[in-house]
C-alpha cells in the first residue's frame, strides 16, 4: 500500500497531459478518447478498457487470463465486442508476469501493426512495474502510455519510439 502511496505521487510529479505529447496519434487519442465523453460508471482501468475500445472499433478482445466479470463489463457497454482466444486487435492482460510477456508479446504471431494491449495494475507491485518498464524496452514496441491504473502499448512501426506518463 505504501509502495502505490509513493508510486502516485512519483507518477503525478513526472506525468503530463495532452499538452506535454507531440505525437499527432496520441494526442488525439488522448483529447479525443481518454478525456472525452462519456464518462462509463466502473473503475479507472476499466473506464480506459471501454473508451478505448469504442475509440478504436475493436471488435474483437482476448482477455488474459480469461475473467468473467470483465467480459460482462464489457458487454453490458459495448455488445458488439466479442471475446476470442487470439485477438489480432485488443489484447486485455491482467496479471503481469514474465511468461505472459513472452506468450502475448514476444512470441505472438498473430499481433498486428495495430494490436492495441491493455495492461492492467501497473503499480500493483515493484515487480509489475519492473515488467512493464521490460515491455518498453521490446524492440516490437514503439508506443507506451502509463496512465498509472493501466498501461497501453502500440506496435505501430510507422511510429518513432515514444513512451508517455499520462494523467487523466
Amino acid at each position: 500500500m505504501i509502495y502505490r502511496l509513493f508510486a502516485l505521487i512519483k507518477f503525478w510529479l513526472s506525468s503530463s497531459n495532452q499538452h506535454g505529447v507531440h505525437s499527432p496519434f496520441v494526442y488525439r487519442f488522448i483529447t479525443k478518447c481518454l478525456y472525452s465523453a462519456p464518462h462509463y460508471k466502473t473503475s479507472k482501468s476499466h473506464n480506459i478498457l471501454l473508451k478505448t475500445i469504442a475509440y478504436f472499433e475493436i471488435g474483437q478482445v482476448q482477455l488474459v487470463p480469461t475473467n468473467i466479470a470483465v467480459e460482462k463489463e464489457i458487454t453490458k457497454h459495448l455488445n458488439e465486442v466479442s471475446f476470442t482466444k487470439s485477438s489480432r486487435e485488443l489484447i486485455f492482460i491482467d496479471g503481469l508476469d514474465k511468461e505472459t510477456i513472452d506468450e502475448y508479446i514476444v512470441n505472438n504471431i498473430g499481433i498486428a501493426n495495430d494490436t492495441v494491449i491493455f495492461v492492467n495494475g501497473l503499480y500493483q507491485t515493484k515487480d509489475t512495474f519492473k515488467l512493464w518498464e521490460s515491455i518498453k524496452e521490446l524492440k516490437q514496441v514503439k508506443v507506451t502510455m502509463d496512465l498509472f491504473y493501466c498501461g497501453l502499448v502500440f506496435l505501430r512501426r510507422e511510429q518513432v519510439e515514444q513512451h508517455f506518463k499520462i494523467r487523466i
